[in-house]
C-alpha cells in the first residue's frame, strides 16, 4: 500500500491487519524538521512541525533531501 495513495484510515487499517496477521512490515516516514545528532550517542534526533522531537538511528535512513523554506509572512 503507498501511503499517497491511502486514506488515513485504510492505512490504520493495514497496519492493524498486520499487528493481527503478526506480519513484519517495512514502514517507510517522512520526516521534515532540523536534524541534530543526540549528545554522546550514534542517534539522530530531528524536531518535526509542531515542537514534537524524533530520534532515529543513521542506519534507517534511505534519503535525505534539503528542503526549501516555506514562504511565510514577511517582516519589516
Amino acid at each position: 500500500m503507498i501511503a499517497g495513495d491511502a486514506t488515513p484510515e485504510a492505512l490504520d487499517i493495514r497496519l492493524a491487519e498486520a499487528v493481527e496477521l503478526g506480519q513484519t512490515l517495512e514502514v517507510i516516514l517522512v520526516l521534515r524538521g532540523k536534524v541534530r545528532r543526540v549528545a554522546g550517542g550514534r542517534r539522530w534526533r530531528i524536531r518535526v512541525e509542531g515542537g514534537r522531537v524524533v530520534t532515529f538511528a543513521g542506519d534507517w535512513v534511505v534519503a535525505a533531501t534539503p528542503v526549501t523554506p516555506r514562504a511565510g509572512p514577511r517582516r519589516g
